[in-house]
């Protein structure tokens, strides 16, 4: 007589954040199904609930409790749930007003080898994609224009839509950490200083994408410039070894701190130069000096600003994205006014505004001078306006000089 097939545990993985969170994210997802578990993204199904929170500003925190919420809501009585990730390093009190339960951090993501009764470790697990997020709301304020600014040519829009002509994305996550003292950011206490894949890990990865026939590849870390230095070498050195491959391919940078991007540009630039680099983005967060050692970060918007002009003279197809906050401490008229200056020279692809957030244990948050909420809307939408009307104008000036 037959025996009945025993039902397998339903697995629920969900995510807020960043890219590296949810590739992290889609790694604990691979990880579940290769130890036996159906894969579900139905609460209510699960016999497992594994969510990743976020707490990189005040409204992804907010966002993180309010899916907590939700959850408990909605899950069945005896499903085991666990809510993770960067809040519990980050504000574990604000997490424990939502949330009593077992926690951890990314750092310690072998504990679930024992939840999961695992057969196949986490630690011998890699994710190529990222999972969607959980809720869309309001965690990162921000606007994203892609593209922002065109460049001459009529062809340079053309290369903002190549996903479609290439095929999904394949991520690689390279690292983890980062060793930057920026005073208004809580990442680092959640992620901790650099740990780097090794080089020959990455390639094998990226051999086995392009074996798969993926031509799009991104490569993701909390900061990207700072690749390998925990293990004596450097962005320059995975590049160089990347861009030997064959094939018809390209590859996104993402999250260079511009200290790193200045300091290696001269080795970095022959790379830029192969054509295998499409994307390349890096925060310049404000236009003011002032604003910048104040902010801790080891670079002027001087040196910035020689290296994105010299990108967009001799790389126009590469695509470059920045970030800015405005409403830091302390932050004047004329210091906001040097950045909205810096976005409307240079040439970017892709501009991410955020309004300054005070953050738990922070220096920044705890500096005199607080911009009031009200002033930093204001700087918010100035900025916003700047790149919709810069963008209309580029886009205008290229049918007059290119019609169809």
């Amino acid at each position: 007589m037959c025996q009945p097939t025993r039902a397998r545990k339903k697995a629920c993985v969900l995510t807020l954040g960043c890219p590296e969170s949810r590739i992290d994210s889609a790694k604990v997802q691979v990880f579940l199904q290769k130890n036996s578990y159906a894969i579900t993204r139905k609460v209510k199904e699960a016999d497992l609930i594994l969510f990743r929170t976020c707490g990189l500003t005040k409204n992804s925190e907010d966002d993180s409790l309010e899916a907590i919420r939700k959850i408990k809501i909605t899950k069945k009585k005896d499903a085991m749930f666990i809510a993770w990730g960067c809040l519990s390093r980050i504000n574990p009190s604000a997490l424990r007003r939502e949330y009593t339960g077992f926690t951890f951090g990314e750092a310690d993501e072998t504990i679930l080898n024992e939840i999961a009764e695992a057969k196949k470790p986490i630690e011998k697990i890699d994710a190529n994609y990222l999972l969607p997020t959980f809720k869309r709301g309001t965690g990162f304020r921000k606007i994203i224009h892609f593209p922002t600014y065109a460049r001459t040519r009529t062809e340079r829009l053309s290369i903002c839509y190549e996903e479609k002509r290439y095929g999904s994305p394949f991520f690689i996550k390279v690292s983890t950490g980062c060793l930057g003292g920026c005073t208004f950011c809580v990442v680092k206490k959640s992620r901790g200083t650099i740990r780097s894949k090794s080089i020959d890990n990455v390639l094998t990865e990226f051999r086995r994408g392009l074996a798969g026939g993926y031509k799009d590849f991104r490569l993701l870390a909390t900061d990207l410039g700072a690749y390998g230095v925990d293990k004596g070498y450097r962005l320059v050195d995975l590049l160089n070894r990347m861009t030997e491959e064959e094939g018809d391919y390209f590859i996104s940078l993402r999250n260079v701190n511009p200290c790193w991007l200045i300091e290696m540009y001269k080795e970095i630039e022959p790379i830029l130069s192969s054509g295998k680099i499409r994307f390349l983005s890096s925060g310049f967060e404000s236009g003011s000096n002032r604003i910048l050692r104040l902010m801790g970060r080891r670079y002027t918007i001087e040196e910035y600003r020689r290296c994105i002009q010299d990108l967009n003279r001799k790389h126009p197809n590469i695509l470059l994205s920045t970030q800015v906050i405005v409403g830091f401490p302390t932050e004047q008229k004329q210091d906001f006014q040097q950045s909205e200056k810096i976005l409307k020279e240079l040439l970017f692809d892709e501009v991410e505004v955020y309004k300054y957030s005070p953050r738990h244990g922070t220096r920044a948050a705890k500096m005199n001078d607080q911009v009031p909420e009200y002033i930093k809307e204001y700087r918010f939408l100035r900025l916003l306006l700047a790149c919709v009307c810069a963008a209309h104008a580029v886009r205008t000036y290229q049918k007059i000089r290119h019609p169809k």
